[in-house]
């Protein structure tokens, strides 16, 4: 199983479209075509420009499998990132995180 969390702060006046054009449609889609065991978004109550992402997979193969769901979905990505140019275009700041289950 992999466990990650994408984190991140959206950029100023954009967090209401984010979270409709990006969150939703990337969970409503995740369901779906993918194999995610966990794909929960979660907005930050004080700061809605403050989120992460709870994920979890079976597979690296699943994993994989998803971010050709988002290119589908998004378009592509830049040759030195993983996910789709136009998310990360929203973001001031990205983390990706993997954790192991104890």
């Amino acid at each position: 199983m992999l466990y990650l969390v994408f984190s991140g702060k959206i950029k100023n006046g954009m967090a209401t479209e984010f979270y409709e054009k990006i969150a939703a449609v990337s969970q409503k889609l995740t369901r779906e075509h993918d194999k995610a065991a966990v794909y929960q978004w979660h907005k930050n109550q004080d700061d809605p420009h403050l989120f992460y992402l709870n994920e979890q997979w079976n597979s690296v193969e699943d994993l994989h499998s998803h971010f050709e769901t988002l290119y589908k979905a998004f378009g592509p990505a830049k040759p030195t990132e993983r996910l789709p140019a136009s998310i990360l275009a929203y973001l001031d700041e990205a983390t990706v995180n993997f954790y192991d289950a104890i």
